[in-house]
């Protein structure tokens, strides 16, 4: 796993064939305990630039917590027979929930990057770009970003698709030719 800053991502997401610019502003607040808290507001912009709106499919969230892996486990460009195609899992919107929520998500999202060695907050590098054999991280983060309602991009190395989990406890995903887009319509049937 790699972490990336902000644009760095969105140089990333350009050179596999996104269209990606982000404008970022942070926000400090003092929370119930006098501890200066920092949240980020981004004006962000990620699409295919040829996009069509018939490629596009859209989905609740599923409302049981043990169906979340599944889900994150089906949105990677992953196969229990293939490895993890390269991919980039970019948390675009977090830190607005309440104290009690945002506090939990922020320790396991923490403990997970600083067992992996990164130690800069998650609002200076947002991005996690995951390799081959990074199957079960990609997974574990993308699953804590889901169940804490945080905006998270999903985009593989080859952009035949990104999708994007709201914190408006919906999720998209959107293809770039028709194939990718039947493959998630029968991948994500039993998610309607």
């Amino acid at each position: 796993m790699n972490n990336l800053g902000w644009e760095q991502a969105a140089e990333w997401a350009s050179r596999v064939g996104l269209a990606a610019t982000v404008d970022r502003v942070k926000q400090k607040y003092v929370d119930q305990n006098g501890c200066t808290q920092t949240i980020s507001r981004i004006n962000k912009s990620i699409y295919f630039p040829d996009e069509d709106p018939a490629l596009r499919l859209t989905l609740k969230m599923p409302q049981k917590p043990y169906q979340v892996a599944y889900l994150a486990n089906d949105l990677l460009p992953y196969s229990e027979s293939l490895q993890l195609l390269p991919c980039l899992l970019w948390m675009t919107d977090f830190g607005f929930w309440s104290e009690v929520s945002e506090r939990v998500a922020s320790s396991l999202v923490g403990a997970f990057r600083s067992s992996r060695g990164e130690f800069a907050p998650l609002i200076e590098k947002p991005a996690h770009l995951f390799g081959s054999t990074d199957a079960t991280d990609a997974q574990t983060l993308l699953t804590i970003a889901i169940v804490f309602g945080w905006d998270c991009y999903i985009i593989p190395e080859n952009a035949t698709y990104y999708a994007f989990t709201s914190h408006d406890e919906y999720l998209e995903v959107v293809c770039s030719n028709t194939e990718t887009h039947a493959f998630f319509k029968t991948r994500l049937d039993g998610w309607r």
